[in-house]
């Protein structure tokens, strides 16, 4: 019985040098983001090229323009000019794109990504029209 009780003795002053297992951490819930599309529109280009611009706000809430041309995600900011939406990052390299609303059409320009908020400067590549369904196309 003293044996068994040494033993315990010595089990438990092992276990005191011993840390205790962590608890594992738990992770502060994301942040809400403010992101969020409003609306989409397919649009149909010159040259047969499908332009989609999907409207909305960024993770702040700031208003938000996303291209997407050829399978390329574009983030355009509105300009100074009412229904212009600008990006420093083009389709080519050293060019910036801006995308121009009025009505159902749209002007897709580029210019060096300096001035690519001078509507002056920026010159038109495609012209574009809201797509439409054909005319014996209804909607279910």
């Amino acid at each position: 019985m003293i044996r068994a009780g040494l033993l315990v003795a010595a089990l438990l002053l092992g276990a005191c040098g011993q840390k205790a297992e962590e608890a594992p951490k738990v992770e502060a819930p994301a942040k809400p983001t403010l992101a969020k599309a409003t609306s989409s529109v397919a649009y149909t280009c010159e040259k047969d090229l499908p332009i989609t611009a999907i409207a909305g706000t960024d993770k702040e809430g700031k208003p938000d323009l996303a291209l997407i041309i050829k399978g390329q995600d574009y983030r355009l900011t509105p300009s100074a000019v009412e229904g212009r939406w600008t990006t420093q990052y083009g389709l080519e390299p050293g060019l910036g794109l801006a995308w121009w609303m009025k009505g159902d059409e749209a002007l897709l320009q580029q210019a060096p990504f300096k001035t690519i908020d001078d509507p002056k400067v920026a010159q038109t590549v495609r012209t574009c029209k809201v797509k439409t369904e054909p005319s014996g196309a209804a909607a279910k």
